[in-house]
């Protein structure tokens, strides 16, 4: 674990281990699970409109099928070719057997089948056809019936056939064209929002596998009787919020955290691109100033205009009994000791801003005993469940000494509870928080 590649100090005793402990994400079901991927059949455009239309009429009368026969013959653009048939069953042998048909004429009362049944029947057997219903009834409420059973127009008998017939023909033909074009659309979009989560899900995986995990710093923190714990949920399933640690050996190890501008992919790049300034630029012998400084001045080469990051950074030295930190803009830390509950100065110029930046190294004892709470401003900056005012940082220290007087220390899992109960939500920003507690003494 020593980068400097030194032998490491004897390290301070503690009592009992440290360990990280990483709270579960609260969205674990961020993202729904999608629908599965349309058939690409289903999804090619409709053909053009044909020059002649093929037209399957279901009516056992004989004088109105010859009407309407009579009433196709007459037109032009286009031509109509008639298949008729008298009862449901054969209009349905008809279908299956992939004769050629682009509208069915279909009567309401037929031997074999009476009411909106016949169309539930017909759409079954040829859903993308298009269906004009023909009756001898002029019923509002059954012509909106049939509509909504899926039929595209409603012809009654008695109308002028010549007249009405061609044209409900030409509109149903359109109107399913229409359907089926936007249901293509649809599918499409469908299709590309999948393929869009499935990304995204894979952009979160990695972004979750940059945290530090108990496996790999635990032997560490109990070596150092250090306890950390952690909650990082992104507002929308991956963001611009990341904490992690650095260990320069001996008796010292140290923890950042950093907010970028911004939700979702954009920031989620900039939080790659500055995890790997920091895997690049980062030296043990350097102080949190001046790491600040040139991940700064790195940043202020790569990131777009109106982007930067807020950033934490502070080293606990064991040996000197004492915490140093530097800040870049980031949500003032949190100190906790004694059950004495205070703000450290967070001043500082956010990274990615300034092509020449300078920041100040502090130092703060830190004994047996004593948290320091680094956090995400989404805390600070939710609105209240009630009125208009900001959470802010009189909220969160009023929460941690509601805290430490309940329970005897400011656990992660309960002020986030606690947060949530107090805070409108869903939140709009990324939370990050991250609790450093030294063993070996209150709270």
């Amino acid at each position: 674990m020593n980068s400097t590649g030194k032998a490491a100090a004897a390290v301070p005793a503690a009592t009992g281990p440290g360990r990280l402990i990483r709270l579960p994400s609260r969205s674990a079901g961020w993202l729904e699970a999608p629908e599965p991927a349309p058939d690409p059949a289903m999804m090619a455009p409709p053909r053009p409109e044909p020059a002649s239309l093929a037209v399957l009429l279901v009516e056992d009368e004989p004088g109105d099928a010859r009407l309407v026969e009579l009433a196709l013959m007459s037109s032009h653009r286009p031509s109509f070719a008639v298949s008729h048939v008298q009862t449901l069953a054969a209009a349905v042998a008809h279908l299956a057997a992939a004769r050629p048909t682009d509208v069915v004429l279909l009567d309401l009362s037929l031997p074999d089948s009476a009411g909106l049944a016949t169309v539930a029947r017909i759409r079954e057997t040829a859903p993308r056809l298009p269906i004009v219903i023909m009756t001898g009834t002029d019923d509002p409420r059954l012509a909106e019936a049939a509509l909504e059973a899926g039929a595209q127009d409603y012809l009654v008998k008695s109308d002028d056939p010549e007249r009405t017939v061609a044209r409900a023909i030409r509109y149903a033909v359109t109107r399913m064209t229409s359907q089926i074009e936007r249901e293509a659309l649809l599918k499409r979009i469908a299709l590309q929002q999948r393929t869009l989560m499935d990304e995204i899900a894979a952009a979160r995986a990695m972004q979750f596998d940059l945290l530090p995990r108990p496996a790999r710093i635990d032997a560490r923190l109990a070596e150092l009787g250090i306890e950390v714990e952690s909650f990082f949920e992104p507002s929308l399933g991956i963001g611009g919020d990341l904490w992690g640690c650095l260990d320069p050996g001996g008796e010292r190890i140290c923890f950042y955290s950093f907010d970028f501008t911004g939700h979702g992919i954009g920031a989620a790049l900039n939080v790659f691109r500055l995890h790997a300034l920091i895997s690049d630029r980062w030296n043990a012998a350097q102080s949190p100033a001046q790491t600040l400084r040139l991940l700064g001045i790195a940043l202020r080469g790569l990131l777009g205009r109106g982007h930067f990051a807020t950033m934490a950074l502070c080293c606990l030295d064991l040996g000197r009994g004492e915490i140093e930190w530097a800040s870049a803009g980031a949500p003032a830390p949190l100190l906790i000791e004694g059950g004495a509950v205070r703000f450290l100065d967070a001043k500082g110029v956010p990274l990615g801003l300034s092509p020449d930046p300078h920041y100040l190294d502090r130092r703060e004892p830190f004994p047996p005993g004593a948290t320091l709470l680094l956090y995400s401003d989404a805390i600070t900056d939710a609105p209240l469940a009630e009125g208009d005012e900001m959470f802010g940082e009189a909220g969160l220290c009023r929460l941690a000494a509601e805290l430490i007087a309940r329970d005897g220390r400011a656990r992660v899992a309960s002020l986030i509870e606690e947060f949530e109960r107090r805070v409108r939500l869903p939140l709009e920003d990324d939370l990050t928080t991250l609790a450093i507690r030294r063993l070996g003494g209150g709270p």
